[in-house]
């Protein structure tokens, strides 16, 4: 696992670094969204939303 969100959801490394969002805050069986194809794709969209969240208050899709 990488980290949370701080609201529940949580976001795992696969195999070949593809970045995962869990849908739910539940682990015991979760449903996971692909989110970026690895962690410096990740990186910049989280950029992105905290600049865009800075901006305007938009919270950004991550």
């Amino acid at each position: 696992m990488i980290g949370s969100n701080g609201g529940g959801l949580s976001y795992v490394a696969g195999p070949g670094g593809v970045i995962h969002r869990t849908r739910t805050a539940s682990l015991d069986e979760p449903e996971l969204d692909r989110v970026a194809d690895d962690l410096r794709q990740f990186l910049e969209l989280l950029e992105r939303s905290l600049n865009r969240f800075v901006a305007n208050g938009e919270p950004g899709c991550l």
